[in-house]
């Protein structure tokens, strides 16, 4: 249990940050793009205050996730991570529409003043987005928290709508008015894209979609070469925030329970070693299905299946053994 506390620790550690950085873009974008008059600049302070507020809720999402099972929820909390993520992926589109129509609302000559210094805010801006979107997505990794690589996207495209707004600027000092209303717009496709692939994730999680490729085939090869396995009937695998469940039903040639007990917590070993922020796998398994059934059957006679039957099981000289297959009767 200590392990995973270090793991939030750091989650809310990276969220706390990402507040406090994110924070002080809007305060200096906000100020620049009012004082310079750039639509695009307002615009991306905008984009930046819906960081502000999924950092927020990515924190908060972070303390709930790490409640204890209840009786009521005995799986725990860790979705409260993807319903933060889906309303954030909300918030994100809807500051999208809102730079879309003020964009819109100014497409014109726009003559931008104090230009040295919105250039410099939103260099500023560039750069410490990058910073910080590389350092959630880092360790949203790391730790397999959707909520802060959900996070880290939207400071990555914060990123993008920067280096769009400075080139905007730019254009416009040069003479290029209508560049930073047309940089505005630019800035709401970014943040359109950067929801979309948030609110998808987190519709998947939610809607218990399986986990990647990759590492059911991990799974599947973990378990094959596991000693005693005969065949994997079924292999399910979902995520629930930050962690995996999985469900397994084998079929076994073991024959002893205790062994068979073992082979499981084997395979559960195994798993939990390769792949991280696995929770919990639960195994059924099953005896090994044969395609037969032998048949015994007392007879009067050694002379395979054409042999009489004889009327006393206990009193007969022969008994004829046969397979008869199971899928079509055949012997």
């Amino acid at each position: 249990m200590s392990h995973l506390m270090v793991h939030v620790e750091k989650d809310e550690k990276a969220a706390l940050i990402s507040i406090g950085v994110t924070a002080f873009l809007v305060v200096i974008k906000y100020s620049a793009g009012t004082l310079s008059g750039s639509i695009a600049l307002v615009a991306d302070s905008i984009h930046s205050l819906t960081d502000v507020i999924s950092s927020i809720g990515v924190f908060i999402g972070l303390r709930i996730s790490d409640r204890k099972p209840t009786e009521a929820f005995p799986y725990g909390f860790y979705k409260a991570e993807n319903i933060v993520s889906l309303f954030l992926a909300l918030t994100i589109l809807y500051a999208g529409y809102e730079i879309v129509l003020t964009s819109i609302g100014t497409a014109g000559a726009v003559i931008l003043e104090n230009v040295p210094y919105a250039i410099s805010v939103a260099l500023i801006s560039l750069v410490s987005s990058l910073l910080l979107g590389n350092y959630k997505l880092k360790v949203g990794r790391e730790e397999n928290s959707p909520s802060l690589i959900a996070d880290g996207k939207h400071s990555m495209s914060d990123a993008l709508s920067s280096a769009v707004v400075f080139a905007g600027i730019l254009g416009n000092y040069a003479g290029f008015y209508f560049l930073d209303p047309a940089a505005g717009i630019l800035v709401s496709l970014f943040i359109f894209r950067s929801g979309y692939e948030i609110l998808k994730d987190s519709i998947k999680v939610l809607l218990d979609a399986s986990i990647n490729y990759e590492s059911l085939n991990q799974i599947r090869e973990i378990t094959s070469e596991t000693h005693g396995v005969r065949k994997i009937r079924s292999l399910k695998a979902r995520s629930s925030g930050k962690f995996i469940f999985i469900e397994l039903e084998i079929e076994t040639n073991l024959r002893d329970l205790e062994k068979a007990h073992q082979m499981s917590g084997k395979i559960e070993k195994k798993i939990k070693s390769a792949i991280k922020n696995v929770d919990r796998v639960l195994i059924h398994i099953e005896p090994e299905e044969k395609d037969f059934t032998r048949y015994a059957v007392p007879c009067i006679e050694n002379n395979g299946l054409m042999s009489g039957v004889s009327e006393h099981f206990g009193e007969a000289e022969y008994f004829c053994i046969f397979d008869m297959h199971t899928e079509n009767g055949d012997l």
